[in-house]
């Protein structure tokens, strides 16, 4: 029975990571289209005789700083998916917290622009670091993240929050605007609460749910700051 949940986390892992990687492609498709379009204004441009008009040269100056602006944006994501796929053989070690949020949410944001839900980051200057395996930390944040989404009506916001409080980071979704109601417990079927509630517990840690007025979720989660185990104690 253990090794039949063991192979379930297994496999919604894989999904998400899925769901992560293809969104990634299409954003990247989206933003080389966009590089294509602008490097054939740029033909267009280079075709014409002369020097230009001075609103042609604005145009050129326009056109270089779209195709800056996309590359950066592919760079950025190239480095955080790179940075995920380096930890998936780390197993147990030191690791920022505040670097996985921001990773999360940046790898998010391809939905939670399809869904027209408003999603962003809110890390603390400085973090104590974590000792545990990241993999899931991250994996954690993503399905929390896409569980607000899932419900987050259109125009909504969702912020993701990292923090330290009492010995422990906290990472807090917060979600505001048209929502359902606050995350049903397991034996309801929520199949994100559920999967969250086993993967803290292993971390040590504890997941809670609070409905703050009508119109707001948060779901929290606060992991201790473990010690590195000496070599003795491995």
């Amino acid at each position: 029975m253990e090794a039949d949940k063991e192979e379930m986390l297994r496999q919604r892992q894989l999904t998400v990571i899925g769901k992560v990687l293809a969104g990634y492609a299409h954003s990247m498709r989206d933003r080389l289209a966009t590089i294509r379009e602008s490097d054939g204004w740029l033909g267009d441009l280079l075709g014409q005789a002369g020097h230009g008009t001075e609103e042609d040269r604005e145009r050129f100056g326009e056109i270089l700083s779209t195709i800056e602006r996309q590359v950066k944006v592919l760079d950025r994501k190239s480095e955080y998916l790179s940075r995920l796929a380096q930890r998936m053989g780390t197993g147990l070690c030191t690791f920022d917290p505040g670097e996985i949020v921001e990773e999360a949410v940046t790898l998010s944001r391809r939905s939670a622009h399809l869904r027209e839900v408003f999603l962003r980051p809110e890390v603390a200057e400085t973090l104590p670091n974590l000792y545990g395996d990241p993999v899931r930390v991250h994996f954690l944040v993503l399905i929390l993240i896409n569980d607000m989404l899932e419900r987050t009506g259109r125009g909504g916001k969702i912020i993701v929050r990292a923090g330290s409080v009492e010995k422990s980071v906290l990472i807090e979704i917060e979600g505001s605007g048209t929502l359902e109601a606050v995350a049903p417990p397991p034996e309801e079927g929520n199949q994100y609460w559920s999967i969250g509630q086993q993967v803290v517990a292993d971390l040590g840690g504890r997941l809670e749910t609070t409905a703050i007025g009508r119109d707001k979720n948060r779901t929290s989660m606060i992991l201790p700051i473990k010690q590195v185990p000496s070599t003795s104690e491995m």
